[in-house]
């Protein structure tokens, strides 16, 4: 996969090995098309005419509509316009996939949900996390033009969004080594008692959430958009990325009872189970059973769907309600504490005290200079060409922080070159009206006679908010939230 020159040679190999083969059924030649249908889904040859030579091959002999030779050259033919143009490929195709090629079979794959639910779905070996994504999306009912979610993948308690061009075939090889090296650490420590049980904890799995959080990109209108973020905020609150108070976690706690149990009894019941669904691990045992009570009879006769719209309410009360949180360390100034979270949201960064709404600082955008991720940290400089400031946060999370931050920097770049594009055209069209207005003699233009330009010219303002970076971006279920660094070797 590395050496283009070996590449070409493999593939020339191939189709010598499987052109006017005496037995075409034989089970030595489908071995080779199984291996040329593997080779077409995951590296083309680099040299053009070896694609044309090979392109001719595969249609003359998908021609053939008799033996199990045509089924796997037309097998082949599509693997090769799929994989065309699209990313190269990063790990050696998994165990997984190669029995599915040799099958003539898309791979497949679980995709989780943060209701706890999955679905399993097919795709192509060079299919991107992008393409991907529409197929879940189209399989749960989710609209077509929803935006702003990502597929994750999920490694023990560290979870990373994927690249919108990253193949998902690639990171299921990726796993695949993890967990052979895994257990080959388990036979070579045998007499180790500790290693083997955490190597057996480590799970691997693709999870589909909401993974940016701007305004136009929320439709509480979309019931199944509508179900996915109620979940999402459940997993934040139980893993506390939402503050809460004792107060909200007692209203919270009765919402959600009107949503499991309807209208309140009675009997004062013990709502430590339904409070374990919503709330942090430590609100549970002393949660007031009397005050849930209390908020939840005065919830009789509110439906489901009404609850769950309240519940949602509650949480925007918090300003930063649509902000992913980070743990992060500080060490530039001793006016705050070491341990702090780093919140970003559409508006920009905003450092808080831990597990508090009490905001220390806000940097927006247009402030920010630059960013730059480490392996342990993260420096980020704001302020302007004359004056700068200088924020390093220590995280083990700095290139997932760093992609988010270019994301939305994107995506507000994009929104302001809109608005200046259209704030244009309304200019020049004010213009255009402004000739005929009263006073000003209108002449007709002819048929063939192109209108008159307009008077006025604008000059488009460079964007100032434009941020560094560029490219492309770099997975009742909890998943807890994890300082530890996903770093995947690159192969040899």
């Amino acid at each position: 996969m590395r050496k283009e020159s070996l590449l070409n040679e493999l593939y020339l190999q191939l189709i010598k090995q499987t052109t006017d083969h005496p037995d075409p059924n034989s089970r030595v030649n489908l071995r080779h098309w199984a291996l040329l249908s593997l080779a077409c889904s995951v590296i083309l040859p680099p040299q053009k005419v070896v694609r044309k030579y090979l392109i001719g091959h595969l249609k003359r002999c998908a021609s053939d509509f008799i033996t199990e030779e045509g089924k796997y050259a037309r097998f082949a033919e599509k693997c090769f316009f799929k994989t065309q143009g699209t990313r190269r490929r990063q790990w050696p195709p998994s165990r997984e996939e190669i029995v599915c090629t040799i099958n003539r079979r898309p791979i497949y794959a679980r995709f989780h949900f943060m209701d706890g639910q999955y679905h399993s779905v097919e795709f192509h070996p060079s299919s991107t996390s992008r393409e991907v994504m529409e197929i879940v999306k189209k399989k749960i009912g989710l609209q077509e033009n929803a935006q702003g979610y990502a597929i994750y993948e999920v490694l023990g308690a560290s979870e990373r969004s994927l690249l919108p061009d990253e193949k998902v075939a690639d990171v299921m090889s990726k796993w695949e080594k993890y967990r052979t090296a895994a257990a080959q650490a388990v036979q070579q420590n045998q007499s180790s008692s500790n290693l083997a049980p955490a190597c057996r904890r480590q799970h691997h799995l693709f999870l589909f959430k909401k993974h940016l959080f701007c305004d136009q990109y929320m439709n509480l209108d979309d019931p199944v958009e509508k179900e996915l973020l109620y979940h999402q905020v459940l997993h934040g609150l139980r893993t506390e990325r939402f503050p809460i108070s004792e107060m909200e976690a007692v209203m919270l706690t009765a919402l959600q009872g009107q949503l499991e149990l309807g209208d309140c009894s009675e009997v004062v019941q013990d709502y430590r189970a339904i409070a374990a669904h919503c709330l942090p691990p430590r609100f549970v045992p002393n949660i007031p059973h009397e005050g849930v009570a209390m908020h939840h009879q005065s919830l009789r006769g509110m439906t489901s769907a009404e609850a769950k719209k309240s519940f949602l309410n509650l949480i925007q009360s918090w300003p930063l309600h649509k902000a992913t949180i980070f743990d992060v360390m500080q060490s530039f100034t001793s006016n705050w504490p070491r341990i702090l979270w780093l919140a970003v949201d559409q508006k920009g960064l905003h450092l808080l005290e831990h597990r508090s709404r009490n905001t220390l600082c806000t940097y927006e955008y247009q402030s920010i200079l630059s960013f730059s991720p480490n392996m342990n940290c993260l420096m980020i400089i704001t302020g302007s060409d004359k004056k700068q400031s200088k924020v390093i946060l220590t995280t083990a999370q700095a290139f997932q922080i760093a992609n988010l931050i270019r994301e939305y920097m994107e995506v507000m770049n994009s929104n302001a070159q809109l608005s200046d594009d259209s704030q244009k055209e309304n200019t020049n069209n004010g213009n255009v009206m402004g000739a005929g207005a009263p006073g000003a003699p209108h002449v007709p233009p002819h048929h063939n006679q192109p209108l008159p330009p307009p008077h006025g010219t604008t000059v488009q303002q460079p964007d100032l908010r434009k941020g560094p970076g560029g490219g492309q971006r770099p997975p009742s279920m909890v998943l807890r939230q994890s300082n530890a660094a996903l770093v995947a070797p690159q192969p040899s």
